[in-house]
Formats: structure tokens, sequence, C-alpha cells
């Protein structure tokens, strides 16, 4: 039994019932003692030694109060058992709790294991590539490589791999109407919960603002997370974005490098020529190409 049922199946009457018999016991018997104290402390033994109180007032007295003391029991009985069973659920609401932040923390240590592990990953990559590069320079003149020059391929490649690792935990939104008075993150908010997510992050407008009498222009946003995880959740739900009334114009993409940009503005140029073209097929891209497939 729980302590919902316990209170479900306690006489509340009961209860009002026997606190207003006692306040009325304690009335009328200070009434009859001249007993002028609010409290229950003026009922001392010597005013029920007064002549003027009869044998058979008090043994009424006492047989009402013998009453009252028995349902006060059977009261305190009961919430004495209330009390057992809101220590038995606590302690197992402990224990539950605390397998909770176990769990929290056994995924917090492989977020930050698999963090860990694509920063050594990306710097490793790219170390290498910057190093084969600076290899092939070398091969073709090694008079002509320095020291320094070595030394700064290696902090060029360290610099990039951080960039990237930077723009793992980033997204951009597009589409965002901009206005002077904008809740920035309250509005970013409202958009993620539209896709089912509720992550922690910071957002601001990126570039400069342009105003136009004749055309309304709104910065991307730019969001920043703890970790790839949130990115990627996101991500792949964003295109649940097309069946919202308010964010159906709004798009969420990758934080790219500007080399990236420059491959993804080729990749959408190629895709628009490819609809016009073949207006009967199905174009999309994926995996860095553009695929049509008939409709």
């Amino acid at each position: 039994m729980t302590t919902a049922d316990v209170i479900a199946k306690f006489d509340w009457d009961n209860l009002r019932y026997v606190e207003g018999w006692t306040t009325r016991w304690f009335e009328e018997v200070k009434a009859s003692l001249n007993v002028q104290s609010e409290c229950a402390t003026g009922l001392v033994a010597e005013k029920f030694n007064q002549k003027s109180v009869h044998k058979k007032d008090i043994a009424f007295w006492l047989a009402e109060a013998a009453d009252i003391m028995q349902q006060q029991l059977a009261i305190i009985g009961h919430f004495k058992d209330t009390i057992e069973i809101v220590k038995t659920e606590s302690i197992a609401d402990k224990s539950k709790l605390i397998n909770v932040q176990e769990q929290l923390l056994h995924c917090q240590s492989s977020q930050l294991k698999n963090l860990t592990s694509a920063v050594q990953s990306t710097v490793q990559s790219t170390v290498q590539k910057e190093m084969k590069s600076y290899s092939e320079v070398v091969g073709n003149d090694k008079n002509q490589m320095s020291t320094i020059q070595v030394q700064e391929s290696v902090k060029k490649a360290v610099k990039t791999a951080i960039q990237e690792d930077d723009r793992s935990r980033n997204l951009v939104i597009f589409g965002v109407p901009e206005s002077d008075a904008e809740q920035i993150d309250n509005c970013v908010s409202e958009l993620f919960v539209e896709v089912g997510e509720k992550p922690q992050f910071s957002a601001s407008r990126i570039g400069v603002r342009r105003r136009s009498s004749d055309k309304t222009f709104c910065r991307p946003i730019k969001c920043s997370f703890t970790s790839t995880t949130s990115v990627h959740q996101i991500l792949s739900k964003a295109r649940q974005l097309r069946l919202s009334d308010k964010f159906k114009s709004v798009f969420i993409c990758p934080d790219r490098s500007p080399e990236e940009r420059a491959a993804r503005r080729a990749l959408v140029l190629e895709l628009k020529e490819a609809v016009t073209n073949k207006p009967d097929y199905k174009h999309f891209i994926k995996n860095g190409k553009v695929h049509s497939e008939k409709g």
C-alpha cells in the first residue's frame, strides 16, 4: 500500500469531528470551573477540588475525555502507519535517484570519451594531411623548406583540427525572422521544441545586419552545444520543420568551413541545373554528390 492509498482511505470527517469534540469538551469544562485561561493549562487540580464541583460532573468529564482519547489514539495509529510507509517510499525514491545519477555519470563519461576520441581522430587526420602536403613540398625542393616552415605547417594543422572540432558542436540556422527586440534564445528554444529537443545551447546572430526599404534580410543564427550528440539529434530531425506552419521556411545546417561552404554552393548549383534539365526526376544531395532518381 502506498502513501496515496493510505491518505485516500483515511476518514477526514472523523478527524474534524474529534477535533471539534475535543475543543467543545475543553470549553465546557473551563466554563463549569470558571477558568479564564485561553489554553488548557488553567485546568489544574485545585479547580476540580472546589466545593461547588460535584463528583458526578467530574465522572462525566472523565468518561467523555476517555472516549475522546480513544478516538485520538486511533487517529495517531493511522498517522504512525502513514509515516512508516512514507519512510519506506522515501528510501526507495533515494535508491532510484542514486541509480539515475549513476546512469547520468556513465552517460557523461561515455560522451566525454567519444568526444576525446573524435578530437584525437580529427587532429591525427588533419596533421597527417598537412604533413603529407609538407612531404610533397620537401620532395619537390628540399632546399627551400626551412625548420620555421615545418613548425608553421604543424601549427596550421593543429589549428585546423581545433576549428573542425569546434564546428562539429555548432549548428547554423537560416530563415528565422530578425527584429530589434528579439529574444534569440527563446526563439531558438521554441524551434528545437518543434523537433522534440530541449538541449543546452548558446545562440547569436552572425554577420553584419543589412537593411532595405523593400526587402527584409535576416542573418543566420549560430548555435553552440556542449557535445556533438545534440547536433546529430537535431540535424536528424530537421526535416520535421517542413511540416511546421511557423518554421516551414527555416533550415538547419552543420557549421561548415569556408571550403565546405564553397563545395556546398557548387553542389546546390549542380542540383538546380539537374532540376532544370530533368524536371521529371527526383534530385537530392547525398554524401557530397548530386543524385537523380526517376520520379
